[in-house]
């Protein structure tokens, strides 16, 4: 199944305990986060959250003074076993089209996994793995 789906990306400083910080406000809103990718960079830490009410995380972490803008992700539940992420990674090459990001989570063998990704143009992103 694809998804289009709202993301946040909360741009904070980089510092030790960041993650700690970001995920404990949202679970104070009792907000769950479904998905989650984070890295630091040039003295920022940038994370990607999907969560399941970006209105009310954003809201509490914009209050923080952090940068935080929700934006369009396509995000796609595959079988977890080896080769299926090949096989979309494939269609997207043979598809030209170009990924600007991704990031994924699988719970287990014989569970869905769930690869998220912004790529240059959503829509031939979905066209092409629809």
């Amino acid at each position: 199944m694809i998804d289009r789906i709202k993301q946040l990306t909360v741009v904070t400083e980089d510092k030790a305990g960041m993650l700690s910080e970001v995920v404990n406000l949202i679970a104070a809103q009792n907000v769950n986060i479904n998905a989650i990718d984070a890295y630091g960079m040039q003295g920022k830490a940038r994370f990607h959250i999907i969560t399941e009410d970006n209105q009310k995380a954003s809201s509490a972490l914009q209050a923080k003074g952090w940068e935080v803008k929700e934006e369009e992700v396509v995000a796609i539940d595959l079988e977890n076993k080896p080769g299926v992420l090949a096989g979309i990674a494939a269609k997207l090459r043979e598809s030209d089209v170009n990924l600007l990001y991704c990031y994924g989570s699988a719970g287990g063998r014989g569970i869905f996994a769930r690869f998220v990704m912004k790529a240059e143009d959503n829509d031939k992103a979905v066209e092409v793995l629809g």
